[in-house]
């Protein structure tokens, strides 16, 4: 198994020195959506707009994945129930 980094974009550029072993890129895609989505899930409750980044490199530092995620919460207009 190959050793992969996962680079964070939320605000700021988390780098990533630990790094994590993976058998295929459909692990790494599996690691790279997982941890992209939680802090989706933790960021959507203080904030109406979100957009978060998994840069994915090899040992290398050739960029081997990337996942984007746009996420908008918008409030309809109507009166409360």
């Amino acid at each position: 198994m190959a050793r992969y980094f996962f680079e964070i974009e939320n605000g700021g550029l988390h780098g990533d020195d630990t790094g994590a072993e993976c058998r295929d890129l459909d692990e790494i895609r599996a690691i790279a959506v997982r941890t992209l989505t939680s802090i989706a899930a933790e960021e959507a409750v203080h904030h109406d707009r979100h957009r978060g980044a998994v840069t994915v490199r090899d040992a290398a530092g050739t960029s081997v994945l990337t996942v984007t995620l746009t996420l908008t919460t918008t409030l309809s207009n109507q009166d409360e129930a």
